[in-house]
């Protein structure tokens, strides 16, 4: 068993009750857990490791947890841009599901999974298609992942996810299946028949299984569940037994005061995806009211086609200026909100709270190193004018990220992808990307001699 220590980084993150500490220690980790954090002596003396990492001129973090993302069809990344969100669904991303295979889904999830490892996020909450070529990129690349399919079964959306594959797939992989697991998930509640949405409500009540889903994102969406179903999102939800502390609902932007409270007495959580809100003219999200009325809140991304990048570091800053603009209070959503919601909140919301998004002692060693030596992060003060919880949730980006360990093992170093090539990864999705767009009919012309 390795003893690897994290010496002299500065350690930003959350105490057991979630209050944001500062830490100037060092991390000592066995196997897949943290062992020790504090002065490197006695038992955990630097030189009784085997593997030592220098984190000086460091910022040492939990992993970040991508609550809401989709990780493609990359193909139509870039493509899909300048119009709302049901244009956009019906101009580009439904066209792209109806001819995505389960190899495009495979390659897509290799950069997905990239993209976030390189930008400090361990573990997300995805999805997507084809959900056992995840659980296989999630092993190969190292990285945490919970994997709801789209399901739908209306005739419309027959290209979508069969609903009872979906059960057949959470029942064997709720658990766990390496570093990933299987939630029941549906796209929209008006995809779905009632009584697909009550026997999902069913099974996760009888077999204690999470479902994800989209929610209230824009005021089109709002008014269709209100003419199908004669009633509020959030009562549909409850009605067919889909709320609770399993369930985590994406977007929310357009609950009503009473909806909140609804949400909150259930203890369902929600990711906020303000960039992907903004982009697509869906709203902002009541995010300050939310936490106000006690609803656990994490950070998406969103997709790539939504979003263009997956960066919870700008997701970070984002939801707090936008709450600000909204609320007219520069006081609203301060920096240790913020990251509380991108690390403990977002594991919180998981379910595995217990265990990961803390470092202290016994907690699972997934952790980020973010190099502090740039033009953008100059100065950094520590003591009275310590400033550096500021710099990581207003200033710090994606590829400011140098390290990250995952259960105990570094899958990002310098940079670079410990398990697999980066390279050949981008160009198997340059070469799928094509394919597909081909088969939607959108030519790629020039592209195919691009990055």
């Amino acid at each position: 068993m390795e003893k690897v220590c994290i010496n002299g980084g500065n350690i930003l993150t959350c105490d057991r009750g979630g209050a944001v500490v500062r830490l100037d220690a060092s991390i000592f980790v066995e196997d897949d857990k943290i062992t020790h954090v504090g002065e490197p002596t006695g038992e955990y003396r630097t030189s009784r490791a085997d593997i030592i990492i220098d984190a000086k001129g460091s910022a040492v973090i939990p992993g970040l947890i991508n609550l809401h993302t989709h990780s493609g069809p990359m193909a139509v990344r870039g493509l899909a841009e300048d119009l709302p969100l049901t244009p956009w669904l019906e101009t580009y991303v439904n066209p792209a599901h109806k001819y995505l295979t389960a190899d495009d889904a495979h390659a897509d999830y290799m950069l997905s999974y990239l993209e976030m490892l390189k930008a400090g996020i361990t573990n997300s909450l995805d999805m997507y298609r084809f959900v056992e070529e995840g659980i296989k990129v999630a092993n190969e690349i190292g990285i945490r992942t919970n994997l709801a399919p789209y399901c739908a079964d209306l005739p419309q959306y027959d290209y979508f996810e069969d609903p009872d594959e979906n059960i057949r797939l959470a029942d064997k992989y709720s658990s766990g299946a390496g570093n990933a697991s299987v939630w029941l998930g549906f796209e929209h509640t008006t995809y779905c028949t009632e009584e697909t949405l009550a026997k999902f409500g069913e099974f996760a009540k009888k077999k204690a299984v999470h479902i994800h889903t989209h929610e209230s994102e824009t005021k089109d969406f709002v008014e269709n569940v209100r003419i199908r179903f004669k009633k509020g999102p959030i009562d549909v939800l409850k009605e067919h037994g889909l709320l609770g502390p399993r369930t985590v609902l994406a977007h929310c932007v357009w609950l009503t005061d009473q909806e909140i409270r609804m949400v909150s007495s259930a203890g369902t959580s929600i990711s906020h995806n303000p960039t992907s809100n903004a982009k697509l003219a869906s709203g902002i999200a009541p995010v300050a009211r939310m936490i106000q009325a006690g609803i656990n809140v994490g950070l998406g991304s969103d997709g790539v086609k939504e979003n263009n990048r997956m960066d919870l570091f700008q997701e970070m800053k984002t939801a707090s200026v936008l709450q600000r603009l909204l609320t007219n209070d520069a006081s609203v959503l301060r920096a240790e909100e913020v990251f509380r919601m991108a690390t403990l909140n977002g594991n919180r919301a998981l379910g595995m709270a217990a265990n990961t998004g803390i470092i202290a002692e016994g907690f699972k060693a997934d952790m980020v190193l973010i190099g502090l030596k740039k033009p953008h992060l100059t100065p950094i003060f520590g003591g009275n004018r310590d400033n550096i919880l500021a710099a990581i949730v207003y200033a710090v980006e994606g590829e400011d990220v140098d390290t990250v360990m995952v259960d105990g093992k570094v899958v990002l170093k310098d940079r670079k992808p410990v398990q697999v090539n980066e390279e050949e990864v981008m160009d198997l999705v340059r070469k799928k990307s094509v394919d597909l767009l081909d088969r939607m009919g959108l030519k790629a012309g020039h592209d195919r001699a691009l990055g």
